[in-house]
């Protein structure tokens, strides 16, 4: 019997440390998701969308850009817009799902996307999305405004460059090699000489080589102006994370704690009925030879017989007679 409680008292033991391993690596375990992914990815969830290095930063304080009037003819500033936004949802496909069905509705594209299964520290595999949308500037902030509540925002982060002048000045770079490109047509057509010629034609191909790369600039800056740009990140998780304002009443503390707490409680008692089936096979093994080893003992201890000790006695009753 004592052998028998032994080993129910160790395994008792043994369930009890795991459960408190399981329960404390639950606790961590939110922080740990986050900060894995964000590792994975090589940058933080919520950044912002850096601007074109090939676009200078203009001071658009005043001059007479603001209502020049473009190639395009339109008139006011140049504004490139890029936003960016964190999300975390419980439910991931009917997020993504929601999310490609609002940029139809707004009549923008998707530029860019990107699906990621990440393995968390508490066994789950969790998935992780990256978009970069394209929307059309005059509907860009309707489209935020819905998109924050397709999901929890937990980020978000919004700049604008205005290119008002670099646009302005790349137009008139334009213009004007486009007039030397015009007068070199016209001195190529009377031109004779074969040594004119061929120096006209030099310099033409090297204005038109300008010519097509400033209108390729001003083509993606058109773009850029045009669709602002919009970068969600999309992390699945198992909690979305709450926080507490500092205006938070004592009550409202004691109510999210509660809250908490019940929440990390059933986690560790899933993950704790987890960990018993996979430690199910150790146990029985275990068991076996603690049973077997038992058996083996008791087989070796030495045994007194009954009828050897009453003779004994009578041996000594006799002696003391005499």
């Amino acid at each position: 019997m004592k052998t028998g409680k032994k080993i129910f008292i160790g395994i008792s033991s043994i369930l009890l440390l795991s459960f408190i391993g399981v329960f404390i690596f639950t606790l961590l375990g939110g922080s740990l998701v986050k900060n894995a992914v964000e590792d994975s990815m090589g940058y933080a969830p919520g950044m912002p969308v850096e601007s074109p290095a090939e676009v200078p930063s203009y001071d658009e304080s005043g001059g007479d850009y603001e209502q020049g009037y473009g190639r395009d003819g339109s008139i006011g500033d140049k504004i490139i817009g890029t936003y960016s936004m964190n999300f975390e949802t419980l439910e991931f496909q009917e997020t993504i799902t929601d999310l490609e069905a609002l940029v139809s509705k707004y009549n923008g594209y998707i530029e860019n996307s990107q699906i990621y299964n990440q393995s968390s520290s508490e066994g789950r595999v969790y998935k992780y999305a990256r978009h970069t949308l394209r929307i059309p500037k005059e509907d860009v902030m309707a489209f935020n405004t819905e998109l924050k509540l397709m999901a929890h925002m937990v980020q978000e982060n919004s700049s604008v460059q205005n290119v008002t002048r670099y646009y302005r000045d790349t137009e008139t770079r334009l213009d004007t090699l486009e007039a030397q490109r015009k007068r070199l047509n016209e001195l190529y057509e009377q031109a004779e000489r074969i040594e004119d010629i061929i120096n006209i034609e030099s310099k033409l191909n090297d204005i038109i080589y300008q010519i097509e790369s400033l209108k390729g600039e001003l083509q993606y800056l058109d773009e850029e102006i045009n669709y602002s740009t919009v970068t969600t990140y999309v992390q699945e998780v198992s909690k979305l994370t709450t926080g507490e304002s500092i205006q938070a009443s004592f009550s409202e503390r004691i109510s999210n704690a509660l809250s908490e707490s019940v929440y990390f409680f059933q986690e560790a008692m899933i993950s704790f009925f987890i960990v018993l089936i996979y430690l199910v096979p150790f146990l029985v093994i275990f068991g076996i030879l603690a049973y077997a080893g038992n058996k083996i003992i008791r087989r070796r201890k030495p045994k007194v017989k009954s009828g050897s000790s009453g003779n004994s006695h009578i041996e000594e009753s006799e002696s003391g007679k005499q």
